[in-house]
């Protein structure tokens, strides 16, 4: 079967490959090093993790993957929380999705000021 190419220009990279390498084969991780300045950071009190919270009133554009990879690359005793100004507020003009339930996609607790504490004692 004929592999569906993404462009003229990888049919004719196949063509030319043809038996000595296969089209997208799988996917391979990889992993962009860099340093994360948390915005705040404690302890919570119940499990001894630490808590890097991360004041947000609105995402730039790669903030969503940035977070992903940081979240991704936490030790186990630590947990990612954002601070958001307005839950509410779409994670970009023209979402359907806004900040908090973009958090709760992603598996990350999310807070507003009134309830931040509530990171660090649950």
């Amino acid at each position: 079967m004929e592999p569906k190419y993404r462009n003229k220009f990888e049919r004719e990279c196949g063509e030319a490959l043809a038996g000595l390498a296969t089209y997208e084969p799988r996917k391979i991780d990889y992993v962009v090093h860099k340093k994360y300045l948390p915005d705040f950071m404690g302890m919570n009190t119940k499990t001894g993790f630490d808590i890097l919270v991360e004041a947000k009133g609105y995402f730039r554009v790669g903030d969503t993957q940035k977070y992903k990879a940081i979240r991704d690359s936490l030790l186990t005793q630590q947990e990612l929380v954002f601070l958001l100004y307005s839950p509410t507020k779409k994670i970009r003009k023209g979402a359907k999705m806004n900040m908090g339930e973009w958090c709760e996609k992603e598996g990350l607790r999310w807070f507003t000021l009134e309830d931040i504490s509530n990171a660090f004692t649950s």
